[in-house]
């Protein structure tokens, strides 16, 4: 007996036309990365994963191989526009300003991901490691530090300064509040909505530069 196309069983499978694949792919990616505003990445289960997305179990393995490997295409989703976002910085009239602002604005609306990238990545030997290491930190690894030397270069900050090592720090006070959030909220009572104003930008920025001139 031939099966209806539009039944249920087969329409939460492999869909044969490549943009209804992708478009799978992106729910299941959406549905981890919802689920990790909830839920650490140990506790969420592919089963999960696939319901929220109306989809079959099996196509995480399909398409990912396994949880871990769909954990993986979430992180690159996430960052695949870095590249034009640091364009965009180093084109900026106050590139180390506006650094600051983009990154603030980034990780308040990732909050969930820099948390899992902090306790099932940084912090064990994986795939999702590598893979995290190599993309994102890689590249800001080279790209702060060329944009603090040429604000030495112009005379903003001072000549004797480190540019890797300033670059470092500032990355350090963008994102450790982000990291020790339940530090952060229920020690220093500062909200993520808090972190998101211009007035948290200008405040880093300020003690920024202040150490670098």
């Amino acid at each position: 007996m031939t099966k209806n196309p539009s039944s249920p069983s087969q329409s939460r499978g492999r869909p044969v036309d490549a943009a209804a694949q992708e478009l799978q792919k992106q729910k299941l990616m959406a549905a981890a990365f919802q689920l990790l505003n909830d839920k650490s990445y140990k506790s969420i289960t592919i089963r999960e994963i696939a319901e929220l997305a109306d989809t079959k179990s099996a196509m995480i393995s399909y398409y990912f191989g396994n949880k871990s490997g769909l954990f993986v295409a979430m992180l690159k989703n996430e960052i695949k526009d870095m590249p034009q976002l640091l364009v965009a910085v180093k084109n900026a009239d106050n590139p180390i300003k506006c650094f600051i602002e983009q990154f603030l604005q980034l990780a308040t609306k990732n909050s969930a991901i820099i948390r899992f990238i902090h306790d099932e990545v940084l912090n064990q030997r994986s795939p999702l490691n590598d893979e995290f290491l190599n993309t994102m930190p890689k590249a800001i690894s080279v790209f702060l530090p060329l944009l603090v030397e040429q604000e030495i270069q112009q005379g903003n900050f001072r000549r004797d300064l480190n540019a890797k090592y300033a670059a470092f720090t500032l990355m350090g006070m963008i994102m450790s509040p982000f990291v020790i959030e339940p530090i952060r909220e229920q020690v220093w009572h500062i909200s993520k909505q808090e972190l998101a104003q211009p007035a948290w930008a200008e405040h880093i920025y300020q003690l920024f530069i202040t150490g670098c001139k």
